[in-house]
């Protein structure tokens, strides 16, 4: 399996870590890739690029921050998450492309996950119990929240459910509640009416807005209101469209 450190070095632009071009709808290992614009306080502070794919019987994601400002969640970075076949992360990797530097790994073995962070105050490592309901999310990376909305399967909106989460930056854990779901319209830039689904979800008391599409289950939006904190799809330029099974025309036709 190719190392993290490649794909991550690789991903220069929109799905180039894996070698997609205009072919890659043909793929059938490849789940999403894409961009997000991310905003804070209105405006925009740079954009995340990441592909999905499936990685034997689990799952790899890579991606590239290229923010910019001190106060944001998440600084420039490249991430790269596996899970298995259920979501549950088996190898995180975060490293900063800015100095000062910083790394955190976090690598599950059987029930145990270890968390190792470098960076200039030196090296720390923590070993937690990890159950086989944990999910891995890094706040201020928009393509994890696919992870999340995964495990939450087929929650109807009302139902609920919950989660017990891992944040590998501050090697903090928490539960995440899925307050509601509702199937709702749209609207991305260019591209008004997408039918999407949006869930609303508590982390520990902070609330975390997500938009998907109905069809497609990609991510299209992600808000975190308290902190001002928002991900918003771009277009595909190779299509034109964020998602483009999610387009309303395409749905009336069907």
């Amino acid at each position: 399996m190719p190392s993290f450190r490649m794909l991550l070095l690789a991903l220069t632009g929109v799905g180039s870590s894996f070698g997609i071009d205009s072919a890659s709808a043909q793929d059938p290992s490849m789940i999403d890739e894409g961009r997000f614009e991310i905003s804070v306080g209105g405006a925009a502070r740079g954009q995340e690029s990441f592909a999905i794919r499936r990685q034997g019987e689990g799952f790899m994601a890579v991606g590239r921050s290229s923010l910019e400002g001190a106060d944001l969640l998440l600084q420039s970075a490249e991430i790269g998450l596996q899970t298995d076949s259920r979501f549950v992360p088996v190898r995180y990797e975060y490293r900063t492309l800015q100095r000062p530097s910083s790394t955190t790994i976090a690598v599950r073995t059987g029930s145990r996950i270890r968390v190792t962070t470098s960076n200039r105050e030196g090296e720390r490592m923590t070993e937690l119990l990890a159950d086989r309901e944990m999910v891995l999310i890094q706040t201020g990376v928009a393509h994890h929240y696919w992870f999340l909305i995964q495990r939450f399967g087929d929650a109807e909106a009302g139902t609920g459910g919950t989660v017990d989460a891992l944040a590998p930056g501050v090697v903090n854990r928490s539960a995440i509640r899925l307050e509601s779901v509702a199937d709702v319209e749209l609207t991305l830039p260019g591209r008004p009416g997408v039918q999407a689904r949006r869930y609303d979800i508590l982390m520990g008391e902070t609330r975390h807005i997500v938009w998907t599409g109905r069809q497609s289950g990609r991510v299209l939006r992600a808000e975190i209101p308290e902190r001002s904190w928002t991900a918003v799809r771009l277009l595909d330029p190779a299509s034109g469209a964020a998602a483009p099974d999610d387009d309303p025309e395409r749905e009336n036709q069907q």
